[in-house]
């Protein structure tokens, strides 16, 4: 009997045991992953190269002069030309630089622009203008770069038109020579307006990681440098990626 009793006992043991134990919480855990933070606008002028940077790379002696840099967001880049102005509109980037109108559709945190004038005194100087906008993202950016690109391949050999309410004529303009690679698209363009030629334009636009760099030179020197804006668009791109 005290046998049996133990038995008994130890049997409850083993039952009381089990009915205690923690029962498993198989509930799905849900996990909130951390809000993508939005792309912050940094400051851009000290990207833009010296007048130093623009002599040596045009070749132009130390004779140069830049202008005030222009910082700010979108409202700062230019308005001189609207979309609804040129023919064909999608040709307005070309010949004519960092204009609002070309921009409108990418996500613009920030613009920085400065202008440069350099050679020698005894002769037309040669003129320079670059820009960097920042983007919302590097995907932007590319984006942007590879519409720009498609967009002067298609519009090499157009003439575009340009007409300005209350002046006159208004102007013409042949895109030639665009030649590009996977970070510069260049292009060579010849402005005439009310029947006046003006010294040829070049013109590029660059790409690196979320910043495009817009610039163009204008060099009446014969002959002039068919590569200047690329060169400079160069420059400019290695100073981004060296300090970011």
């Amino acid at each position: 009997m005290p046998i049996r009793r133990v038995a008994v006992a130890a049997a409850a043991c083993v039952a009381l045991a089990g009915c205690g134990a923690q029962p498993v919480d198989d509930r799905p855990t849900v996990r909130i992953a951390p809000a993508v933070q939005p792309a912050q606008a940094i400051p851009l002028g000290g990207f833009l190269p010296t007048a130093d940077d623009l002599s040596a790379a045009l070749g132009t002696g130390p004779n140069g002069f830049m202008g005030p840099t222009v910082e700010g967001g979108e409202d700062t880049l230019l308005r001189s030309v609207g979309e609804a102005q040129v023919t064909p509109a999608d040709c307005a980037g070309a010949p004519y630089r960092l204009q609002q109108a070309v921009y409108r559709d990418s996500p613009v945190l920030s613009v920085a622009s400065a202008s440069w004038a350099g050679g020698g005194f005894d002769a037309a100087p040669v003129s320079a203008f670059v820009g960097v906008v920042q983007m919302g993202s590097a995907a932007a950016a590319q984006d942007f770069f590879a519409t720009t690109t498609e967009r002067w391949r298609r519009c090499a050999g157009q003439t575009v038109a340009l007409q300005q309410p209350g002046l006159g004529s208004g102007e013409l303009s042949r895109v030639t020579d665009v030649v590009f690679d996977d970070s510069v698209v260049a292009a060579s363009v010849l402005h005439v307006s009310a029947g006046t030629e003006a010294p040829t334009g070049l013109r590029a636009v660059g790409v690196t990681g979320d910043c495009v760099v817009d610039v163009e030179v204008v060099d009446p020197r014969a002959p002039a440098r068919a590569d200047g804006a690329a060169a400079v668009t160069e420059l400019v791109l290695d100073r981004i990626a060296a300090q970011r």
